[in-house]
């Protein structure tokens, strides 16, 4: 059952040079008791398309078209009244980095118990208590509700926030690269935990990131997101192992395998196309070692598995594509063409 229904949605930032879409007509589905992973490089539009869920958006940013369905209702134009229901109570919020989503000059716990006492009803008193229960939920000590962020690492930091984001049992949480600051042995303990409560709470989760390892360890769906469009989705498992777009396909190449053949990484040289004046067809093309001549047009969207699109004019040859990406020599000097 559909929690969140993304519909042809745009977003234009408004500029002294011009206007910017930053998203483009992108629509994905959220199923309810799933985690839907969103990645691609900084700048491709996933953070600006997930904060729009949220109604918080820079004064600079507007609606550029399309629908946001939660529970069947469009909440991308609600009163503040009624979206200050929708926020944190059924949908919250973790940010990527934890001290940007706790007051520096208030303890934690006081900060947890104020949520839930102004936005949640609680008195004071079930206020504390909830809160500690919070915190056992994410695996910190009661007694730390007393400290300060400051006196906390960055794990416990994101835990804090996580705790902060299940305060009012939302039915889905926006996590915006939450590990992305912390080294790899804390980003597993953090994955773990939101894994947990995940599956624990059945809750839905839009999880953003530029780390696809991240997104094949928690995520059911992946959303693969370049310059402010959608290239690639489907279930993880039928993306990761047959990706059928050549950025997808790049993307995966770049990160090292942990089991397996060891190989040479193959980055994507290049950068993604200026959104004031994007080009027409597939914005990927100029990247692109395979590119074709009909990629100047109008990109199709082409079914290669089971609930598996590609944006791809060669979608249909993308196993013969993945063997000729695993080599270095193919991606080097493209984007200089």
């Amino acid at each position: 059952m559909t929690l969140l229904s993304i519909e042809d949605l745009s977003i234009e930032y408004v500029t002294p040079r011009g206007v910017v879409r930053a998203v483009d007509g992108i629509s994905f589905k959220v199923p309810r008791g799933k985690v839907i992973g969103v990645v691609g490089e900084s700048g491709c539009g996933k953070t600006t398309a997930v904060r729009a869920i949220t109604g918080v958006m820079p004064s600079v940013a507007r609606f550029g078209g399309g629908a946001i369905r939660f529970k069947g209702e469009d909440i991308s134009n609600l009163s503040k009244r009624r979206l200050r229901e929708v926020q944190w109570r059924q949908i919250s919020y973790v940010p990527q980095s934890a001290m940007n989503a706790l007051d520096p000059v208030w303890k934690v716990g006081k900060q947890i118990e104020e949520v839930l006492v102004k936005r949640g009803g609680y008195t004071w008193r079930d206020a504390r208590r909830r809160a500690a229960e919070l915190f056992d939920m994410v695996g910190l000590e009661s007694k730390r509700l007393k400290d300060y962020p400051h006196q906390f690492s960055g794990g416990m930091r994101q835990r804090a926030s996580i705790a902060l984001a299940l305060a009012l049992d939302p039915d889905l949480v926006l996590a915006d690269e939450p590990v992305t600051a912390l080294d790899v042995v804390i980003q597993r303990q953090v994955l773990d935990t939101l894994n947990r409560l995940q599956e624990e709470l059945q809750l839905s989760v839009l999880l953003v990131t530029h780390d696809i390892s991240v997104v094949a360890y928690v995520c059911d769906y992946v959303v693969v997101m370049y310059a402010g469009q959608i290239v690639e989705q489907g279930p993880v498992q039928e993306v990761l192992n047959r990706p059928s777009h050549p950025y997808t396909i790049g993307l995966y190449n770049a990160f090292p395998e942990l089991s397996g053949d060891a190989h040479d990484l193959s980055p994507i040289e290049g950068s993604p196309p200026d959104l004031l004046n994007p080009p027409e067809g597939c914005r990927f093309r100029a990247r692109c070692p395979f590119a074709i001549a009909g990629c100047e047009t109008v990109q199709p969207v082409l079914e290669v598995g089971d609930n598996h699109r590609a944006l791809c004019h060669r979608a249909p040859e993308a196993e013969a594509l993945r063997e000729k990406a695993r080599h270095t020599e193919t991606w080097t000097g493209v984007a200089a063409q």
